[in-house]
């Protein structure tokens, strides 16, 4: 089931992503050869400084805000609304526990004892 799906992703993948990143690559690399090595190091340092002074000023923005509370979000408190409560009259557990021994002592049954109990009738 794996290779049925990778065989049908695969060509998908390669196509989309690997053939276009290689192609990249090699024009990249490329342009990169055919400078001049003096040339390459002055690219290289002016990408890497164009770099860091985009970091720079990323950090340097993000923490003017924190500083100025742009970045604070302001909190609304809701309060939490009663519910309604029922017109009739709740009934708990304890009332349902009197309710059951109400009706059971309205109930007298005669538990067996070992007396009542015919032992030969039993087998």
């Amino acid at each position: 089931m794996k290779e049925k799906i990778r065989k049908l992703v695969s060509p998908l993948y390669n196509k989309v992503w690997q053939s276009p990143k290689g192609k990249i690559k090699e024009r990249i690399r490329k342009a990169c050869d055919d400078l001049p090595r003096n040339q390459r190091l002055m690219v290289v340092s002016v990408l890497l400084s164009a770099f860091v002074l985009v970091a720079f000023f990323v950090f340097g923005n993000a923490c003017y805000k924190m500083g100025a509370g742009y970045a604070r979000k302001s909190i609304e408190i809701e309060h939490i609304k009663s519910m309604p409560l029922p017109d009739e009259p709740y009934q708990d557990s304890i009332t349902v526990i009197k309710a059951y021994e109400e009706i059971d002592s309205m109930i007298e049954m005669e538990l067996p004892t070992e007396k009542s109990i015919d032992y030969e009738d039993a087998r």
